[in-house]
């Protein structure tokens, strides 16, 4: 049985942010999880009574925090600014954020952060949106701990595999919310005549170049998805007495996965769910993500070009004209309107004056006529050259397998064993790999990466063995 949370001092974990001044304690708890455990924190500096008390008077410089704990206009004296901080701190240990520790070394009474109190601080300091969020590296780091798995059998590089495969998913899904609520922020400041000029840099300036642009390339999970499969298939061709005690480490180590693999091997749960991860980022959450960020550029671009083009601020005379029509009554409207057109018929157009003097466009040069279209003989081999080049080298993943179908009728092939005698054969060996980890390859097809690497004519790779399921492949021919 799970033990209950709101029992003992975190019965009423949440009051302090149920105040008036719930937002200066917000900023609080971000700045002393930042302090004590971000990643710009002094391990060795210890957190006591002043360390807590200094961050409470630096959040409260910040006028708008200031002006929530104390009556805006009315001067504070520091005295008041250190009775409120050390009722602030009072708080915060009474109801179970902070609690009194001594230290094993000096034997000093100092504080620390709870457990409960350091998990729901980082939260905070993740919502906070005035920082820019560091590079994502998930995908290599779950590729680096799947070959660290694959040499060493450590368990818990497996369980970081997994851990980094599922932030990946979960990033590419932060990230399209993110570009969802700018499109929002775009129409919301659109109808309010203003352009969010400050979104839009901070995009393009800090989290674009900084993470948006590594996700997409270096941390890509197209780019990492071909080598995380190869390791995970190593890591299923483990010996299964070898793989029995991967097993039992596993649940030693992760007792959730004996509710989640029904009577399944852990290790092998574990890849399925790695690998169904990297196939959903890849399918899924990075098309959706690009969607989302094309879909945010196209709308401020558009947006932008109106401003330029068009002057609907409220201190022009059309910006006037619609808000007094908008105020209006309707009869009045009507007058309005028909007052409007009356003053608008008069309106003439005239030349500007000479003083004015206009830029002169070259002319566009005058094409000469078309020459006669000609169809012959020559030009029909010409054409049907141009379209088998083009053409050439164009193979679907069906062709490659329908291609390597005859030499699988007993069941596995390795890539040095088929044959290369002209340039249709060579290509299909080099895309015969793909076409095997394809949506329709996998259903029947396994690939397996070897040892050694085969040279041909034309090129030199690494040797892969193709394993077939017969049966799949006998229901598939049916």
């Amino acid at each position: 049985m799970t033990p209950s949370f709101f029992t003992g001092k975190r019965e009423q974990f949440f009051r302090p942010l149920t105040h008036t001044d719930r937002e200066c304690c917000a900023a609080v708890l971000r700045s002393l999880y930042d302090r004590v455990q971000g990643p710009n924190a002094d391990y060795s500096e210890t957190l006591t009574r002043d360390l807590v008390l200094t961050i409470v008077f630096q959040v409260l410089s910040d006028p708008a925090l200031r002006a929530v704990v104390f009556e805006p206009g009315r001067t504070v004296s520091a005295a008041e600014e250190r009775t409120y901080a050390g009722e602030l701190l009072r708080k915060l240990k009474e109801h179970g954020w902070i609690e009194d520790y001594k230290d094993p070394i000096d034997l000093k009474p100092t504080l620390k952060m709870t457990r409960a109190g350091k998990e729901v601080s980082e939260v905070l300091s993740n919502l906070d949106n005035s920082r820019a969020r560091t590079r994502q590296r998930n995908m290599r780091s779950a590729k680096k701990a799947l070959a660290a798995f694959a040499s060493s059998q450590d368990v818990d590089e497996l369980l970081d595999g997994y851990d980094f495969a599922a932030r990946v998913v979960q990033d590419l899904q932060d990230d399209i919310e993110y570009f969802r609520l700018l499109i929002q922020s775009l129409t919301r400041e659109a109808l309010e005549q203003k352009i969010a000029w400050s979104d839009f840099n901070e995009f393009i300036e800090k989290r674009f170049a900084k993470e948006y642009a590594v996700r997409l390339v270096a941390d890509s999970a197209e780019r990492h998805r071909g080598q995380i499969v190869e390791l995970l298939d190593q890591i299923r061709l483990i010996p299964e007495v070898a793989r029995l005690g991967v097993d039992a480490n596993l649940l030693q180590r992760a007792s959730w996965l004996e509710t989640q693999v029904q009577l399944r091997s852990p290790t092998l749960w574990l890849c399925d769910r790695i690998e169904s991860l990297v196939e959903a980022a890849c399918s899924l959450k990075l098309p959706m993500l690009r969607s989302e960020m094309n879909n945010y550029v196209r709308r401020f671009t558009s947006l932008l070009r109106q401003a330029l083009s068009l002057d609907y601020s409220a201190t022009s005379p059309l910006g006037r004209a619609m808000s007094l029509l908008k105020e209006q009554p309707q009869p009045e409207r009507e007058d309005f309107l028909d007052a409007l057109a009356t003053r608008l018929g008069t309106a003439e157009l005239r030349l500007p004056g000479a003083a004015l003097r206009w830029t002169v466009r070259d002319r566009e040069a005058e094409h000469g006529p078309l020459a006669p279209l000609i169809v012959d003989e020559a030009s029909r081999i010409e054409a049907a050259m141009r379209r088998a080049e083009a053409e050439a080298f164009a193979f679907s993943d069906q062709e490659v397998l329908t291609g390597l179908l005859p030499h699988l009728r007993e069941g596995r092939v390795s890539l040095d064993q088929l044959p290369v005698t002209n340039a249709l054969e060579a290509v299909r060996v080099m895309h015969a790999v793909g076409a095997a980890r394809s949506s329709e390859g996998k259903r029947f097809l396994k690939a397996h990466k070897k040892a050694e690497v085969f040279d041909t004519p034309y090129f030199s790779a690494d040797n892969f063995e193709l394993e077939a399921d017969l049966s799949a492949l006998a229901r598939g021919e049916t």
